[in-house]
């Protein structure tokens, strides 16, 4: 599946996929690891009881993100993207199966130019989801998290006095030990996101402007001629080698 998916795109959405299914798979893990430990990691300096260092967690990690969190999006990109690539990949091994069969050259290349709009459509539309997730991701998080947070409890009181007094002299502040690491992992994500969107554009006027049929732009067919030119560069090179051995022999 690995290889059949690295031969089936062009050489700019090979390396989309790298990128994808191990750069940003290892950012994903790395957010699922904190955010498995984040409540052990984020204390404060008044050591309150479980009760007010969840609701202080909750308010800090609604500063972070008002509508998703980093993990989420990160899962939701990788999942969707993923998702992509299986239905052409799938999409491809059946039609490629199709041209074999066919007898007629002209019957093959009708179905090479359906693949090749397939594989249009299949990389606009990850462009166009990354984009979007970019906007969302933008607005909805805080790159540079902060270093120290100021919590203020919640605590009921009837007198409007007293509230003030009692939040002024019962604020708290936290921090999360792992910030720093958060805030990286937030400015990799982004990156990450550009580069594949970048990549994705490059691709697309690859396949525009390159006059080469689709087919001869695919990876797997460039690593054959590849290695079918260095076989035939070799084997002049053995022959005159051995000719050169008969005549030292003689």
């Amino acid at each position: 599946m690995f290889k059949l998916a690295l031969t089936s795109q062009t050489i700019f959405g090979a390396v989309q996929f790298f990128v994808v299914l191990f750069v940003l798979g290892s950012v994903l893990g790395a957010l699922q690891f904190y955010h498995a430990n984040d409540r052990l990691t984020f204390s404060c300096s008044l050591k309150p009881d479980d009760f007010t260092r969840q609701l202080c967690y909750d308010k800090y990690t609604s500063t972070m993100s008002s509508l998703l969190i980093p993990q989420d999006i990160v899962a939701i990109i990788y999942s969707v993207l993923c998702f992509c690539w299986i239905c052409y990949l799938l999409y491809s091994a059946v039609t490629r199966r199709q041209i074999k069969r066919e007898a007629s050259p002209s019957q093959q290349q009708t179905q090479w130019g359906k693949l090749s709009c397939v594989y249009n459509i299949h990389v606009v539309l990850r462009i166009v989801f990354l984009g979007v997730m970019i906007v969302v991701f933008c607005s909805s998080q805080t790159f540079n998290l902060p270093s120290v947070f100021e919590c203020i409890p919640h605590t009921p009181q009837t007198n409007k006095t007293v509230i003030l007094v009692n939040q002024t002299e019962s604020k708290m502040k936290c921090n999360d030990l792992h910030y720093k690491e958060k805030s990286y992992l937030n400015i990799v994500i982004l990156v990450i996101e550009t580069l594949v969107v970048m990549l994705g554009i490059t691709e697309l006027l690859q396949l525009k402007l390159t006059r080469k049929p689709f087919q001869e732009m695919l990876l797997g067919n460039v690593l054959e001629v590849t290695n079918n030119h260095d076989m035939e560069n070799l084997l002049p090179t053995e022959n005159n080698s051995s000719g050169e051995t008969k005549n030292a022999c003689y």
